[in-house]
This record gives C-alpha cells, structure tokens and sequence, in this order.
C-alpha cells in the first residue's frame, strides 16, 4: 500500500516519458542515459515500497546496460543491420514501452483508494463547517498543530466521527491530514499547505 507522497512520486515519473520520447525523437545523445536513470528512479521507488514490480524494472534496466555493450535483447528484431546506436536506442525505447505499460496497473489500486479519500475529506469539511465547526486558517496554533486539533474535532464529533475512521482506514492517520490539509487549501483563498511531520 503505497503513501500518498510516493504515489505521487510515481505519477511524477510517469509524465516525464513525453520528455524523453522527445529526446528520441530528436536523436538526442542522452536519450539512453536519461531512460537508464528515469528506470533506476522507478525501480528504487518501487523498491522502497517493498513492491515486486521493482525486479521488472531492474530486468528492463539489465536489458538496456547489456545493450550499451552491444547485445541485443531477444525480443527486439531488426530489419537490416543493427548498428551499436540502433540497438541502444531501440532498447530504451523498448524499456520505456513495457515500463509505462506495467507501472499504471500496479497503482490503479491506490489511485482509486486516494482519490475516493479525497472525496471523503470534501464531504467531511463541508459537513463540519455546516455544523459550525471552525476551518478557517487562525495564527493560534502551528499549521500541524491545528490540523491535528480540527482532525481530533472531527473524531469528536458523533455525525463526522464515522468519516474520520472510514478516511484512516483508507489512507491512513498522516495521510488523513495531509487530505484534510489539501481540501482546506482548495478552499481557502491564502490557505498554505505545510508538510507534515511522520
């Protein structure tokens, strides 16, 4: 079950592909370099998160190393003779297809886990605020301290108490405020976001 942050690391990861399509496209030198680091990037992301997809990336990454010496992978067939460049860049290109086909599968799961506590946490805040609860940023208290204050008034309360347990449940404790931080933020003209201490 991945994190919120690291969830949206990968996504971050995936939308650099248009870039480095571009790079291939305009027969830039570091095509291969950039993909070999983008699948390193990947996989130690992966693996940070104790998730198996780390070891296909790692394969992809082999695959792209042993081409840079010159093998090419059984996979790829060429037409005609393939030059040194050829098999490096096909590989890569390769890489980049299978890893951009695997990786949205794998975080569909939590995508949709956060996604539905995010709508959750709109429901919650405008639910407290019809009952008069306060939402508003106040210099009171630190920006965490107050989240965790509103969160505990939220718990206390017997019509949201249920909401709060459903959205820990989901996403857990920190990255329920880090949710009820974000939809405060959306709504409040001036609103600024902190990162929460773990």
């Amino acid at each position: 079950m991945l994190r919120i942050v690291n969830l949206e690391e990968i996504q971050g990861l995936l939308l650099r592909i248009p870039s480095l399509v571009n790079l291939q496209e305009k027969k830039d030198a570091t095509f291969v370099p950039e993909v070999k680091r983008w699948l390193n990037d990947v996989e130690k992301i992966f693996e940070n998160n104790r998730l198996a997809i780390a070891g296909r990336i790692a394969v992809l990454r082999a695959e792209l190393i042993s081409a840079e010496a010159g093998i090419l992978p059984a996979r790829i067939v060429f037409h005609g003779r393939p030059t040194a460049r050829k098999i490096r860049d096909a590989t890569a290109a390769a890489a980049l297809r299978e890893a951009s086909g695997i990786i949205p599968p794998v975080i569909e799961e939590d995508k949709t886990r956060f996604d539905g506590a995010e709508r959750l946490g709109r429901q919650l805040v405008a639910l407290a605020r019809a009952k008069g609860i306060p939402t508003a940023q106040s210099n009171i208290f630190d920006h965490t301290e107050r989240l965790k204050i509103l969160w505990q008034l939220f718990r206390n309360d017997p019509d949201i108490a249920p909401g709060t347990v459903t959205m820990e449940g989901l996403v857990g404790p920190h990255d329920a405020l880090v949710i009820l931080d974000r939809t405060l933020t959306r709504d409040e003209p001036g609103y600024s976001t902190v990162s929460i201490p773990r």
